[in-house]
């Protein structure tokens, strides 16, 4: 229920449109329970005149059934353009709700996420609520507007048929729906979770086809996405069985209903209490009747649905972290050291990654990360980036002004103050000036054109024939590893930020432009803290410590030409033969 209140308080903003809609809709209903009675008794009356030879004023019921017949036909028009144009106003409030979300959303809700999963709530879910307002709040509203208004008609004529069609539209629109929710309220949620399965399955058979290819294992991937896609249709294919279920019942209650009523009414024709065109009549008006709670039972069977989607969606909102009410610390411009005092991290219980680290970096200084694989280096960038939580000790940022917890920074204060360069550093599908100025949008043709130029890039800019506005490509398909990963140091050039991040800048790289890159990083990036995981040799002699990690801990901290000298490990460790 609350997911429903919820979504109701999305639909706030466009109420009117709603209501208008719903307004016009429940005409629709009246209008047509109306003009099917009102014929019924115009049929039965003409004939019973023709028979007596009688004359009767035909005009003015012909004239009632062109009036309701022309009300049903605009308003059925316009709620289908009102209703539809609502649907379209509150679709777009939710996926604008859902994205700006996402953008919401620290670095540890997105990195504990699957990609795929946050794709299928942006998609599925959301696709899930786009008929939320057509299938299922309109028909509920209809349904309590529309009923009293026909029992109250109805019973003027006979409160015995009017108590026998209230009961069987009680049982059509309420116990009917009211089983097939709770039917449906938890096999919803696992639709919706095995939705989210086959489009992850999906989107990896998809990213992984060149691995799948090279290892033979693409019809071990099928196999597991048809097995995700069957029990996906299982649950598809038992909600749609409901429904026909529903319809069949709904109609046998119908015809039933109906019939009563005929019971109920053929004495009272019999004994003059009513005409016997009223027969007809009533028995058209407790037909059409049904009408008003027709689609309830489509709309309590999607209902789990839509709020099962909603659920996925609103625990995302719910994660949002309290950045709004974290204060932001003007020190971008000062420079920064770090300290991180008595970290650990564990993966899992019996996965240590890292134990016990204390390393104190100065303001302004060049630090180098080095150690094996899983030595802890890119867990500790992690944590200083927020993409993983502390789970234990903290991390301060240093400047004249004092310390400052780095977890009491908002997530944009904390990326003013911090610039990283992965190691795998993703090339949006656009021009190289879109892609530059990701990293400073205010930038100038010429500023992108010196960080190019800085970053070595200057005579591949020189030779493109569109410059800056040459398209990369999607995931920078068109330019080298090497050219992604300077047009990546060339971002990190653009910005101002008091602590940069390297991972291995210099991978991919030839040594003529290494070199050159290293000196330009040195020079432009004197006033800033630097971090860089590297074993480059070249790299490592021009920093100002050098931080070796191994097995999760420090084993030393030292410059490159002491760990040389006195390390034997450290020497195996950096050279490459």
């Amino acid at each position: 229920m609350t997911n429903f209140i919820r979504l109701l308080k999305l639909c706030k903003p466009h109420a009117g449109m709603l209501l208008l809609g719903a307004f016009l809709s429940t005409l629709t209903v009246l209008a047509n329970v109306g003009l099917l009675a009102i014929s019924g008794w115009f049929l039965a009356a003409m004939a019973a005149a023709g028979i007596a030879s009688v004359h009767m004023n035909y005009f003015t019921p012909a004239g009632v059934i062109r009036f309701l017949a022309i009300v049903r036909t605009a308003s059925r028009y316009g709620e289908r353009l009102i209703t539809h144009n609502a649907t379209f106003l509150l679709l777009s409030e939710i996926r604008v709700s859902v994205f700006a979300t996402l953008s919401k959303l620290n670095n540890v809700d997105l990195a504990m996420s699957r990609s795929a999963d946050l794709v299928s709530r942006m998609q599925d879910d959301v696709d899930a609520l786009d008929t939320f307002y057509l299938n299922v709040l309109l028909p509920i509203i209809v349904a309590l507007i529309s009923i009293p208004v026909v029992m109250l008609f109805m019973s003027a004529y006979n409160p015995n048929v009017a108590l026998l069609c209230f009961s069987s539209l009680m049982i059509v629109g309420v116990v009917v729906p009211a089983f097939l929710g709770h039917k449906f309220n938890k096999t919803a949620a696992q639709e919706r979770v095995q939705s989210a399965l086959l489009r992850a399955q999906l989107s990896d058979s998809l990213k992984g086809a060149r691995e799948l290819a090279l290892y033979q294992a693409s019809a071990q991937q099928r196999n597991q996405c048809n097995k995700a896609s069957e029990l996906y249709n299982q649950h598809i294919q038992k909600r749609h069985g409901a429904l026909a279920n529903s319809d069949g019942f709904t109609l046998l209650i119908t015809q039933l209903t109906m019939l009563g009523s005929i019971i109920i009414l053929v004495p009272l024709v019999s004994s003059a209490e009513i005409a016997n065109v009223e027969l007809a009549m009533m028995s058209l008006f407790v037909l059409a009747s049904f009408e008003t709670v027709l689609n309830l039972p489509n709309a309590f069977i999607q209902l789990p649905s839509a709020l099962s989607a909603a659920a996925r969606i609103f625990e995302l909102e719910d994660k949002l972290s309290d950045d709004v009410d974290k204060p932001t610390v003007d020190v971008k411009n000062l420079p920064l050291g770090i300290n991180f005092t008595d970290i650990d991290y564990c993966y899992n219980t019996q996965n240590s990654a890292l134990s016990k680290v204390n390393i104190t970096i100065k303001a302004k200084q060049k630090i180098a990360l080095v150690g094996p694989s899983g030595s802890g280096k890119s867990t500790l960038i992690n944590l200083l980036s927020g993409l993983w939580p502390v789970q234990h000790g903290q991390i301060e940022l240093l400047s004249e002004q004092g310390s400052i917890n780095i977890n009491q920074l908002s997530t944009d204060n904390r990326y003013e103050l911090l610039t990283i360069v992965a190691q795998q550093h993703h090339i949006f599908d656009g021009t190289l000036a879109q892609n530059l100025r990701y990293a400073m949008p205010t930038a100038s043709d010429e500023a992108l054109i010196r960080a190019c130029e800085q970053a070595q890039l200057g005579s591949w800019l020189a030779q493109l024939p569109d410059g800056l506005k040459t398209r990369l490509g999607t995931a920078g398909r068109t330019v080298s590893q090497g050219q992604a990963r300077r047009i990546a140091i060339a971002q990190a050039l653009l910005r101002n930020s008091a602590i940069v991040v390297l991972d291995e800048p210099t991978e991919s790289l030839d040594n003529q432009t290494k070199h050159a890159v290293i000196d330009t990083v040195m020079n432009v990036m004197a006033d800033k803290t630097i971090i860089t995981i590297t074993h480059d040799p070249q790299l490592l002699s021009t920093m100002d410590q050098v931080i070796w990690l191994e097995n999760g801990e420090v084993r030393a901290v030292n410059s490159h030409q002491s760990l040389l000298k006195t390390e034997p490990d450290y020497i195996s460790l950096v050279t490459r033969f």
